[in-house]
């Protein structure tokens, strides 16, 4: 329980950065990262992941680490899917 409360607290935290005037958006994806560190159930991870690309896509020089988390939101969105 007190995972994931952690990792709902670094969600929230991510959102906090993100939403700054002006954004924080290394505060934000390191938050988003640590999440990742409690494995989190699927679905968490994928939205995770899907969060990390977009942002490192439309903020940073570094297109494969933004192919990587998408592809992995994809693939945890279908393991997702496939289970229900």
């Amino acid at each position: 329980m007190a995972a994931q409360e952690a990792y709902i607290g670094l969600l929230g935290l991510s959102e906090l950065f993100r939403s700054m005037n002006p954004p924080k958006i290394k505060q934000c994806i390191h938050c988003l990262e640590s999440v990742l560190h409690f494995q989190p159930p699927p679905a968490v991870q994928a939205r995770t992941h899907l969060q990390l690309g977009r942002l490192t896509y439309f903020h940073t020089q570094n297109v494969d680490v933004s192919r990587t988390h998408l592809e992995k939101a994809v693939n945890r969105s279908l393991s997702f899917t496939n289970s229900l």
